[in-house]
């Protein structure tokens, strides 16, 4: 009488368990691309979020409302990529005094790399009107990630109508362009 196993042996075992180890070792280098990409797509979404509402709240408020850079939630100062906050600004001074108010304050924690704005004037903060334009600003946010890879690199763009919109990538190889056409540098 034959008995029919219906298990697998130690060697077949070990034998899945490396295939699985092989595909799971080269997917991840992919995995870890798709993450990096989705964290600096969520970080200029988040700038954008906050120009929209500087933008939504000049007009809604009919006051002046200020966006400038943060590292402590309650005045201007720091670096970008430690916070910006969103303020009402009535005497347009870039301060939160008085009835000034404070709209809202946005870190990035986890942020691995610097955000950097360049502007008419060089101004480093912008500021809305109430019928929703800037201050006779223009200009860019640009991530740039810390190891330098193009790839990961972001720019939102404002012009003076106060319209943003995120930079894309047109001729597909991989690195978005900026507002002139040529790819991000970093």
């Amino acid at each position: 009488m034959t008995r029919i196993s219906k298990g697998l042996t130690t060697l077949e075992l070990l034998f899945v368990l490396l295939i699985l180890s092989v595909f799971l070792a080269l997917s991840l280098p992919s995995f870890s691309a798709i993450v990096e990409n989705k964290k600096s797509d969520i970080l200029i979404s988040q700038l954008q979020q906050a120009v929209e509402l500087g933008k939504v709240t000049a007009i809604t408020e009919a006051d002046t409302v200020t966006l400038c850079k943060s590292d402590s939630g309650d005045q201007c100062g720091g670096n970008w990529q430690d916070g910006v906050i969103v303020f009402s600004d009535q005497n347009g001074d870039r301060e939160i005094n008085q009835d000034d108010k404070l709209i809202r304050y946005i870190t990035f924690p986890d942020i691995d790399g610097t955000i950097r704005w360049r502007a008419f004037q060089n101004r480093q903060f912008l500021q809305f009107t109430p019928q929703g334009f800037t201050r006779y600003q223009n200009g860019s946010f640009v991530f740039c990630p810390r190891n330098k890879r193009a790839e990961l690199a972001r720019q939102l763009v404002i012009n003076r109508t106060a319209r943003a919109r995120i930079t894309i990538d047109s001729d597909g190889d991989g690195i978005r362009e900026d507002s002139t056409g040529a790819p991000i540098r970093c």
